[in-house]
């Protein structure tokens, strides 16, 4: 397997970011992400500006572009699109139909971005306020926004209210385990230039062997639910039989990771029949951890010590199972 770091929520002054779309693409190439995916609200104008500035500055670094379809009920990421289809069709009691229309229209993947921020009537639209019937509609959920983080509100005792991280991980977690199949992923929500601090980021898991371009290859991680949330550590499972199989690499350099980082690193696995088992690990060794009988999905997270929410080093790519708790 390979890891590549993408960066899915960002934006410049094609909308309302104060980055241009070449200073941007600047900053992704020198942060070392792999794929940077350009949304800003409501516009696809900064896509050729951002295909042209990293060809001419011949930056390794692959565009993914999209839209933040922006409505008073919620923020969509859709991924891949690249013409703005008339958004004014959107039923928020009933709004599976206008995802399958984003889709429709050239999306490749339709997300829900920051499901918990503050919303009205502070910033109407910002939190999700749809009513969802068929979760089969959505491929992903930012379950780390990290812009508040980044921001000079980041060590307000109130950041984590603002943006709402804890509740939309706790909300993929139960459609996970409840047996939808839908990825987690993070974003920047650039607007600015951030400033440094310790967030989350995405790692799509890719076959070694995967000749697609970076872009397409993690927009295929992505809708095969193949993605990690971390800090620096990633790593993969697979269930045979109902035993798990955890394998680690600690070679993504992000946040400059060493194993040695993590103090009595706790890999956590929660299945769907409410089973909770947990394993100390050196983030170097395989794991192997046994399903409760009947598991039909399980949530893998790693913690640096307690597993508490501030302890918290990466999620990984969800688990689904066979009858024969194969997958």
């Amino acid at each position: 397997m390979k890891f590549i770091r993408a960066e899915l929520h960002n934006h410049s002054t094609e909308s309302d970011g104060a980055l241009s779309v070449e200073s941007l693409a600047a900053y992704a190439a020198e942060k070392n992400f792999g794929v940077l995916a350009l949304t800003d609200h409501n516009t696809t104008s900064g896509h050729a500006k951002a295909y042209d500035a990293i060809r001419r500055a011949g930056y390794a670094l692959a565009l993914l572009p999209g839209v933040e379809i922006t409505t008073f009920f919620g923020h969509i990421l859709a991924l891949g699109l690249v013409q703005m289809p008339d958004i004014t069709t959107l039923d928020p009691r009933a709004p599976e139909p206008f995802f399958a229309m984003l889709r429709t229209a050239g999306a490749r993947a339709v997300g829900i971005a920051h499901p918990f921020s503050v919303g009205s009537p502070l910033f109407i639209g910002c939190r999700f306020d749809m009513e969802m019937h068929d979760w089969n509609a959505v491929d992903y959920i930012e379950v780390f926004n990290t812009s508040v983080s980044e921001s000079g509100m980041g060590a307000h005792p109130m950041a984590e209210a603002f943006i709402g991280n804890s509740r939309a991980l706790a909300l993929w977690e139960r459609l996970v385990l409840d047996g939808q199949r839908i990825a987690a992923v993070t974003g920047k929500d650039l607007h600015s230039m951030p400033r440094d601090a310790e967030v989350f980021t995405t790692y799509a898991i890719v076959d070694e062997a995967c000749t697609l371009n970076a872009a397409d290859a993690v927009l295929g991680a992505v809708l095969r639910r193949q993605t990690i949330v971390t800090k620096g550590p990633l790593f993969t499972a697979h269930s045979e039989k109902g035993r798990v199989t955890v394998m680690f690499d600690n070679t993504s350099g992000y946040l400059d990771w060493a194993p040695a980082q993590a103090a009595a690193p706790v890999l956590e696995l929660r299945d769907s029949t409410g089973a909770v088992q947990r394993a100390e690990t050196d983030l170097r060794t395989p794991l192997s951890l046994s399903l409760a009988p009947g598991a039909r999905s399980a949530v893998l997270k790693l913690y640096a010590g307690a597993c508490t929410p501030v302890h918290l080093l990466a999620v990984g790519a969800p688990l689904y199972l066979d009858e024969e708790g194969n997958g």
